[in-house]
């Protein structure tokens, strides 16, 4: 019997420690039913995994410019706290072990990610590292974490390199939604809706940026979509404003605003102040209501399309929903540590429920079996994925989804849209 978050999702009103109690008998059960209660033997387990407990690592920006992110860790430590509290999580052996999380500060800093996962494995000697943030810092370890045969699972990119890297590191997987999958995706929302569409394109002048922009051009090629202005920026620059209203002379019917972070207000609000009518399509690191969206101004973003990997936690509407209630029960018992409005946070909570169900169907207690877990699984659910969604993984395609919605946002909250886009 796979475990699955659905299995183990608690009303509200248990409360945090009963739910978690809850999910460590769930997962309890269905260990021993898989197992039979063979105990592992130690002599054959790699680094970090031991009878009494499992051990994790994570580096995210804690401090500088993207400290904003530093709640993945913080989230992903908390979960796991809370679950040794309750007594551990249960392994398919059928014995219970702690998994202890320990998080690194990296500022955002490729060469920094790479010295903290060197210390993780090879001084704290962790079993795998989890919930690592940014592209470049999966490039700049993807060789070490090779070498070394640790997986480096859940990673906060979708860039289109970790495919690429699949074939020679196949360690690392990520948690993000695959770039081109976002943009396969969003295309087929703009060809379903406006078949004859002009399209205007901001984006960062670097990689990343690139390859979004290159991806939009094939995906409408030979269509009826017509791409009409395409301005970049430098993430070094202070704003955004004159590359916005070159595009809004464009007088394009689509806004493809793939500008991140305090870019993606900016972008948003000089648009609402030159009165361009166009919809806009944002990216999903940029899809965050709270801190990035409203701060644009009253009706900036109203009508903004995104795609949808996640429930908006924001959305008190969602309450009596078995999962949001489960994460706004963790978030709040949380509180002191992290705003239960991140979503960040919410992204730590998801890695860590994606980790707790690798964890407890491994068969054995290598670093190997653990990435085979990772990759295997079969429609899996945890408790903040759209209704409708599933996860399936496998080494083949080494991102956490293949299916995702599309959400329009209202002002206040994102709506979810019917249809399921599927990777295929």
């Amino acid at each position: 019997m796979a475990v699955t978050s659905s299995a183990f999702r608690r009303p509200a009103l248990l409360g945090l420690g009963a739910g978690l109690a809850v999910t460590a008998l769930v997962l309890s059960g269905c260990a021993g039913r898989e197992s039979g209660g063979t105990t592992t033997d130690a002599a054959d387990c790699d680094p970090g995994f031991t009878e009494t407990e499992v051990r994790i690592g994570v580096s995210v920006p804690m401090s500088g410019p993207a400290a904003a992110y530093g709640p993945i860790g913080t989230a992903i430590e908390a979960y796991f706290d809370d679950v040794n509290e309750a007594g551990g999580l249960e392994f398919s052996d059928g014995v219970t072990r702690d998994v202890v999380v320990t998080v690194m500060d990296d500022g955002y800093d490729p060469a920094k990610t790479a010295v903290n996962v060197r210390q993780l494995v090879e001084q704290d000697e962790v079993f795998a590292l989890a919930g690592v943030l940014g592209t470049g810092a999966a490039i700049a370890t993807s060789e070490y974490v090779t070498e070394e045969g640790v997986p480096y699972l859940y990673a906060g990119t979708g860039s289109d390199a970790i495919l690429a890297l699949s074939a020679t590191s196949p360690y690392t997987t990520g948690f993000m939604p695959q770039y081109d999958f976002e943009v396969k995706t969003l295309s087929e929302y703009i060809l379903a809706n406006d078949p004859d569409a002009t399209v205007a394109i901001l984006y960062q002048n670097d990689e990343f940026g690139e390859s979004i922009r290159a991806n939009f051009e094939a995906r409408f090629e030979g269509t009826g979509v017509e791409i009409v202005a395409e301005e970049s920026y430098e993430v070094a620059s202070g704003t955004v404003d004159s590359q916005v209203t070159n595009l809004a002379d464009s007088g394009a019917d689509w806004f493809l605003d793939w500008a991140v972070g305090t870019f993606a207000t900016q972008s948003l609000k000089k648009k609402a102040e030159l009165g361009w009518d166009a919809t806009t399509v944002i990216n999903a690191p940029a899809a965050d209501a709270t801190f990035f969206l409203i701060p644009a101004g009253e009706g900036a973003s109203d009508g903004v399309v995104s795609i949808a990997y996640a429930k908006d936690i924001t959305d008190a509407s969602l309450a009596g929903d078995a999962g949001w209630d489960a994460y706004a029960a963790f978030a709040e018992a949380h509180s002191d540590a992290f705003d239960p409005r991140s979503v960040p946070a919410a992204a730590g909570y998801s890695t860590a429920q994606l980790l707790e169900i690798s964890l407890a169907n491994m068969d054995g207690c290598t670093r190997d079996a653990l990435l085979e877990s990772a990759t295997s699984f079969d429609g899996e659910t945890i408790d903040l994925l759209p209704n409708d969604v599933t996860i399936s993984t496998s080494p083949e395609y080494p991102y956490v989804f293949s299916e995702l919605k599309v959400q329009v946002f209202n002002g206040a909250n994102w709506e979810l849209q019917d249809e399921v886009f599927t990777q295929q």
